[in-house]
């Protein structure tokens, strides 16, 4: 009995001092870019450093000491024209596990010249399981975005489909495009099987770093947030921690009085929180908050209201894979994977001037703004021509409740269409097409029934009095809040 007493109380010494190890040193500016201290490197003052939950600020001298916290990152909040080191463009701000060990570790920070006025680009799901997958964000994502005027890159979670070691060809791929990367972490990026609470994101901190963490860029602040709360064996819900409560409520008494706006990027969308009242309580004292998020496999934008404050904005941002990377191959192998409201895999623009948001096609021109279906009667091919109905529709991509949408059949005279609250036609043709057969023998995923209704889908009935002959109708969007003003255009062909 003395023997188990006196193993137990080892092993609670053991743990005790292993969970408490203080870590200390020095963050520094970088003069010469080699992530050493060297002679003359002097100490940065006021800068914020973290164990994920407790936050200290270094002395004049740039000097910090933290307790760290089990499977918890210690790292550096990273400070406006500041940025750590870059490994294929990911921040390297956090410590190693032999870091901590070590107790003694010196954050460089080099000087990064950032604008006012940022453009951040936004990747919902790029949901890679094997590496064709990666394949596609290479030519759909990377390719495209490498001549871009891109200040950073937000990939918003489910950077994987659980398979956890294609987090370093899809992270090799991303940082060619040039812009820093800052990854969120989703729901299929957990450790399922972990243990202990705080290993749930064991596998993505010890590549990524911190799976919850703030920086600064610019004159703007940016909060990522781990809203993947583990319930079970693969179960999970949206919530925060108690150890994240703190922490966010710690940067936010920091930050306040230097910043009025906020950025928040997470997986799960707010409205889909179980806490989603308590996480908008956080941000009282900033008059601009804009959330962003990703995981439906839909895109759409929301506000919330809040009293004696503007409402807090949110973008729920698709998905780069579309649904999964489902559905026939195109002519470049990559699978249509319309997302399930009927929206062409791709990205988004984010500009922080007027927060106006750009959303991208991947692989189409930037002009591709509106899917316009019109009925389309074949003689050859016939399968989906009892689909054919009386109205136009306009799936506006970028779309909100915001968003006025209009069409005209002589490029003079307008009429408003209406909201439709229905699936997406591209989606069920597709789904038709399956059904008869048309991708039987390819080795593709199936496409699921389409049952998703659009957040952003127009329609209007075809006039009666109409005369018999073809026009090129065109379709405008337009929403000032956003920056959105879209024109697309189809042919429309009446006959008797």
């Amino acid at each position: 009995m003395k023997n188990i007493i006196f193993f137990l109380l080892t092993f609670i010494h053991f743990f005790f001092v292993h969970a408490q190890t203080v870590v200390s040193g020095k963050v520094f500016f970088d003069n010469n870019n080699n992530t050493l201290l060297d002679k003359g490197e002097k100490g940065l003052k006021g800068v914020l450093v973290s164990n994920g939950k407790d936050i200290v600020k270094t002395d004049k001298y740039g000097n910090y000491k933290i307790v760290t916290i089990q499977g918890n990152k210690v790292f550096v909040i990273k400070p406006s024209q500041y940025i750590s080191p870059l490994l294929e463009n990911r921040p390297q701000f956090f410590l190693s596990q032999n870091d901590i060990k070590n107790q003694v570790y010196h954050f460089p920070l080099q000087k990064h010249k950032e604008p006012k006025n940022l453009n951040i680009t936004l990747l919902g799901d790029p949901q890679v399981d094997i590496i064709d997958d990666v394949h596609h964000v290479d030519k759909l994502v990377t390719q495209e975005l490498n001549k871009e005027d891109v200040d950073f890159i937000i990939p918003l979670g489910d950077l994987t489909f659980d398979n956890h070691d294609m987090f370093a060809p899809l992270s090799a791929s991303l940082g060619l495009i040039g812009a820093p990367v800052f990854n969120v972490m989703g729901n299929h990026d957990q450790n399922y099987n972990a243990k202990h609470f705080n290993d749930r994101d064991a596998d993505f901190e010890k590549f990524f770093g911190p799976s919850y963490y703030a920086y600064e860029f610019g004159s703007e602040l940016c909060l990522v947030l781990n809203n993947i709360y583990p319930k079970g064996d693969k179960g999970y819900v949206g919530k925060l921690d108690e150890d994240q409560y703190v922490f966010v409520d710690e940067v936010l008494n920091k930050m306040k009085q230097k910043h009025r706006s906020i950025y928040v990027f997470m997986h799960i969308p707010l409205e889909e929180m179980e806490d989603h009242q308590r996480v908008l309580n956080l941000f009282k004292a900033f008059p601009e908050v804009m959330i962003v998020a990703g995981h439906t496999h839909t895109q759409y934008q929301k506000s919330f209201a809040r009293e004696n404050l503007p409402a807090v904005k949110e973008l729920v941002a698709g998905a780069v894979c579309g649904s999964w990377w489902q559905g026939p191959h195109d002519s470049n192998h990559i699978p249509f994977a319309f997302m399930y409201d009927g929206t062409p895999k791709g990205y988004w623009f984010l500009n922080t001037d007027k927060n106006h948001l750009t959303y991208k096609v991947s692989g189409r021109a930037k002009d591709f703004q509106i899917e316009i279906t019109v009925p389309e009667r074949n003689e050859w091919d016939t399968a989906l021509n009892d689909l054919n109905d009386d109205y136009i529709y306009a799936n506006v991509f970028a779309g909100s409740e915001n968003t006025t949408v209009q069409i005209s059949y002589d490029g003079d005279k307008w009429f408003d269409m209406e909201k439709y609250n229905g699936v997406a036609p591209k989606l069920k043709q597709l789904y038709k097409l399956q059904q008869e057969g048309r991708f039987k023998g390819q080795n593709i995923s199936a496409i699921p029934i389409p049952k998703t209704i659009s957040d952003h889908l127009w329609r209007i009935k075809i006039p009666k009095k109409l005369q018999k002959v073809t026009y090129l109708i065109l379709a405008k969007a337009k929403d000032d809040e956003t920056g959105l003003d879209v024109l697309g255009k189809r042919v429309l062909r009446i006959s008797e």
